[in-house]
């Protein structure tokens, strides 16, 4: 996904979910130093081994949001061996589905909370089950804290901006593994610790800016 300049109602620049959450949340740190120098002693650069990864699962992503948009995928700038991974996660998706009433309204949805002073992009606001839900998707080996963290500050977002569409349905967490045909998906209909955690973290990032400037 392309990065997006959020601007509040004056205009004015405020942060991503994902950047308040990535430049002051350091609960993952210790894992993934561990995880690099576990590359590193295989004789691996944890840099090429991240990237990787990471175009897999923005293929998987791509996937994805071209069968809610019904558009026609084409996956030929990328490597066989990526796509194929990405496609492991499309298909898991798509048994997914198979299992819910499951209409997509407006992926990739772009909204800014004037209270709070951040935006975010939700990946699918939908209909599951005949309620208003938000549908988000992750290609990963687990669900990691602040994965509910960033879903909620979502949920947060779509109730400032749409207080007449409450979210009865909830909020579904689709996990899908890029190495074999496994898949798991995860329900909250809140989670306010993880609505705090954020709201916090949204104040360490203020506090932050105003720290480079002393």
């Amino acid at each position: 996904m392309p990065t997006i300049n959020y601007k509040n109602g004056k205009g004015q620049r405020v942060p991503g979910t994902t950047t308040v959450i990535g430049q002051n949340l350091g609960w993952n740190k210790q894992q993934l130093m561990w995880w690099a120098n576990q590359e590193g002693l295989a004789g691996r650069n944890h840099r090429d081994t991240s990237q990787r990864a990471a175009d897999a699962g923005t293929i998987a992503h791509y996937l994805i949001e071209c069968d809610i948009r019904k558009l026609k995928p084409d996956c030929s700038k990328w490597e066989k061996e990526l796509v194929d991974k990405a496609e492991t996660c499309f298909l898991n998706y798509l048994h997914w589905k198979d299992t819910m009433r499951f209409e997509p309204d407006e992926p990739e949805l772009s909204l800014v909370s004037e209270k709070h002073q951040y935006g975010g992009t939700l990946d699918c606001p939908c209909i599951i089950n005949g309620k208003h839900s938000l549908f988000d998707w992750k290609t990963s080996g687990g669900v990691y804290p602040d994965y509910v963290i960033q879903i909620m500050a979502y949920k947060n977002l779509w109730e400032e901006n749409f207080p007449a569409k409450p979210l009865t349905g909830g909020i579904y967490l689709l996990r899908i593994d890029k190495e074999n045909a496994s898949w798991a998906f995860h329900y909250w209909q809140d989670v306010p610790d993880a609505w705090e955690a954020f709201k916090h973290l949204r104040e360490l990032h203020s506090l932050q800016q105003k720290l480079k400037k002393v």
